[in-house]
């Protein structure tokens, strides 16, 4: 095990097929029946949408009716998982599908009023857990299919060894929708009868919902440990939208890379979970990986599929908690559906539940755009004999004012080595000019700004968000003159490939959920522009995608720094976001209307503060509820020296409700409050296109976005995103 300060399991919480909770989890492991079914959640319109499903059964009411089914399901285990504990002070929560059930039936039904669409983007999942917990820290979306909630484990332990957090609820939650189960269909990669992982037969996954948390510690000091998270692995196929590499080359990274992580050899691994979704190409590729990893010491494995089906940005969430009871129970879960093992895979998976001593577990997530997470658990020191897992006892409203305070940022600067903006003005050089002649840079980007900026042949079939992407991507790589890719690629996007979403759902709405693109369904996950970008670049380094509203974009720069700090060399960082005619108006109703509207996005590549002449960049912190003020009083009292604050307003904030805000303005009175939208637009993302004028702001001295440039004697600006919660970046040279 490692030296370092192990990140602590103290708590999870479960819900999924045939399991409400953790104690139903272990005793349908023990005794595995899965629980698949034809769908009830939608209307059944034609027969191809009899295929089964694993649908959970157990959903909150009462407070959270009308919230949408991720939204439940997310709260049902967030509840147990912390269930009589300290809260949290940070969450990390992966997601794909956010509140897209309920989207599906309104666009259906015609609605044109924003309010049906409140709850669709992936972040109102974390912020409605936030809400309830009373979270004052950091709460961060990552979307990156179906390995979502493994790299939010990964990104939780990153915080937790920073010092950025003390406590945080991390895992995922996903709900069955018409998008993704017509989707998957489209691509011939659901089961007819139920998925059968490595078995000769088998014919396709079957698709799932649920949700699955852990509360991670390092120094817990109120409840037992249930196991220690030791190490975390990611990487990036960098090889096709969908299908794994056919050698597993991209899994075969991650494991190692988490094998690293946690300072242990192969050999020390006892069980495997496997992602084994039972489909032909993923179960061929991840037994290929796990020869060339484990090679003549190969480990007890299983895929758990077979018995909850795969529940896309839950599934690494719920086999955390899987992995747990296996290394508490020393039961080695069977590997479900199973009937004719394919021996052409050359891997035996357990194929009854078995008891046997378990001291590691290595689970395995990948998804869509080639992303891969690798999670190790191992046995907690001097581990308690099990006992009861409480349920959510009923707090009523658990929002409370001891919610802890998190940390102050110890993160570093990092040196700004390119830089990239687009907006309707064109370029940064562009954009510059604009605003120095006192115009307004609010717009959509034509498409000359960007159409030749990434190869035509590489972007033909692509659709709006991810060829602005590349563009900002392909643009910063080249300006940075370095031939290597870089060694962490972190996207942050709001809304995702809205276009492409739009697409699949009218064309499967007009055919009675008979037929609609597999390739809108590939291009409309959020995280689909970021694997492009890797397969622009070359890259396999670690591959994330944030998508957080207007925070998108800092958490994305929160993602590279941390990268960063654990030893990248340099960090990719994108954010952006796409216009669409019908969706945007519904999704971001202030933003998306009026003279403001906008897309576009800026790109950094940042290395570690070499010394070097430049400007830097510094994520300072996130914070919600008692904690926004407490945050602007760290970073506002401490340097007083900014020459101006550089100030996101969403179109429709009430700035005289906002307490930071207030507090902000007595602790830096002498600081020019600018605000920045009203020049560059409203789109989410504008945060990134921000800190790219602020970037060559500092580098020249002046700061253009008020009527008269502002002079900047100290190079050291403090841009801050306001809304739901609070952003702050620093910049300065």
């Amino acid at each position: 095990m490692s030296s370092r300060p192990p990140v602590c399991v103290t708590g999870m919480g479960v819900v999924c097929a045939g399991a409400n909770h953790v104690g139903e989890l272990r005793d349908l492991l023990a005794h595995p029946v899965a629980h698949f079914q034809t769908p009830t959640v939608w209307p059944i319109k034609h027969p191809s949408g009899e295929l089964p499903v694993a649908q959970a059964t157990a959903l909150e009411a009462g407070e959270v009716a009308g919230r949408p089914r991720t939204h439940r399901l997310a709260l049902l285990a967030a509840r147990e998982a912390v269930g009589t504990g300290p809260l949290p002070d940070a969450i990390v929560l992966g997601s794909s599908t956010g509140g897209i059930a309920a989207t599906e039936s309104a666009l259906e039904a015609g609605i044109t009023s924003p309010d049906a669409y409140r709850y669709h983007g992936l972040d109102t999942v974390a912020l409605h857990l936030a809400e309830t917990l009373g979270v004052c820290g950091p709460v961060i979306t990552i979307s990156t299919a179906c390995s979502s909630a493994a790299v939010a484990l990964s990104v939780a332990a990153a915080l937790l060894r920073a010092g950025l957090a003390r406590r945080v609820l991390s895992g995922g939650a996903d709900s069955l929708s018409r998008l993704t189960f017509h989707g998957f269909r489209q691509l011939q990669l659901v089961a007819a009868h139920g998925c059968m992982p490595l078995d000769a037969n088998r014919d396709g996954m079957t698709v799932g919902e649920g949700a699955g948390f852990l509360v991670l510690e390092t120094a817990p000091d109120e409840r037992p440990v249930l196991a220690v998270l030791s190490g975390t692995g990611l990487s990036c196929d960098a090889y096709h939208a969908t299908s794994p590499h056919p050698e597993g080359q991209g899994a075969v990274l991650a494991m190692r890379r988490a094998l690293a992580d946690a300072g242990l050899e192969p050999r020390a691994i006892s069980y495997v979970n496997l992602h084994g979704t039972g489909t032909p190409d993923n179960d061929q590729a991840e037994a290929r990986a796990m020869k060339q990893v484990f090679a003549d010491v190969q480990p007890a494995l299983s895929s758990t599929k077979g018995l909850t089906g795969h529940a896309l940005a839950a599934a690494g969430g719920i086999e955390a908690v899987i992995s747990i009871l296996a290394l508490r129970d020393g039961l080695l879960p069977a590997n479900t559906g199973l009937e004719t093992l394919d021996t052409s895979l050359e891997i035996s998976p357990v194929r009854a539940p078995t008891q046997a001593p378990i001291s590691a577990v290595l689970s395995n997530s990948f998804g869509f755009g080639g992303n891969n997470a690798c999670v190790i658990f191992e046995k907690a020191p001097s581990s308690p004999s099990p006992h009861p897992f409480p349920r959510y006892a009923g707090r009523g409203d658990l929002r409370a004012t001891t919610g802890d305070v998190p940390p102050a940022s110890g993160l570093p600067a990092l040196r700004i080595a390119a830089s990239a903006c687009l907006t309707a003005r064109g370029g940064l050089d562009e954009t510059w000019n604009a605003l120095l002649s006192r115009d307004s840079t609010a717009g959509l980007v034509p498409d000359a700004a960007f159409a030749r900026a990434a190869p035509a042949a590489f972007v033909r079939r692509l659709k709006r968000l991810p060829r602005l992407m590349l563009a900002l991507a392909q643009t910063v790589h080249t300006a940075s003159g370095r031939a290597a890719p870089p060694e962490a690629i972190a996207v942050g996007t709001a809304w995702g490939p809205l276009a492409e979403t739009q697409e699949f759902l009218r064309k499967l709405f007009e055919s009675g959920d008979q037929f609609s693109s597999p390739m809108d369904f590939i291009g409309s996950v959020h995280n689909a522009p970021t694997g492009q970008i890797a397969l622009l670049l070359g890259s396999q380094a670690p591959n994330l995608t944030s998508s957080a509203g207007e925070r998108s974009f800092s958490q994305a720069l929160l993602c590279g720094s941390l990268h960063i700090v654990s030893g990248a060399g340099s960090a990719l960082v994108v954010a952006a976001e796409a216009f669409e005619p019908r969706l945007s108006p519904l999704f971001d109703p202030e933003g998306a209307r009026g003279p403001l509207v906008s897309d576009g996005g800026a790109a950094f590549l940042l290395i570690p503060d070499d010394g070097d002449p430049g400007v830097r960049l510094r994520w300072l912190g996130e914070g919600g509820n008692d904690g926004a003020v407490a945050l602007v009083d760290r970073f506002a009292g401490v340097t007083p020296d900014y020459d101006a604050v550089v100030v996101g307003i969403p179109a429709g904030h009430d700035l005289a409700k906002d307490p930071a805000y207030a507090r902000l303005g007595q602790l830096l009175p002498s600081a020019s409050i600018v605000a920045y939208r009203d020049r560059l637009g409203q789109h989410a993302s504008i945060g990134a296109t921000a800190a790219a004028i602020a970037g060559r702001a500092v580098a020249v001295g002046m700061l253009p976005f008020t009527g008269a440039p502002i002079a900047l004697p100290h190079r050291r600006l403090l841009l801050l995103e306001l809304g739901p919660r609070l952003a702050a970046i620093e910049v300065f040279a």
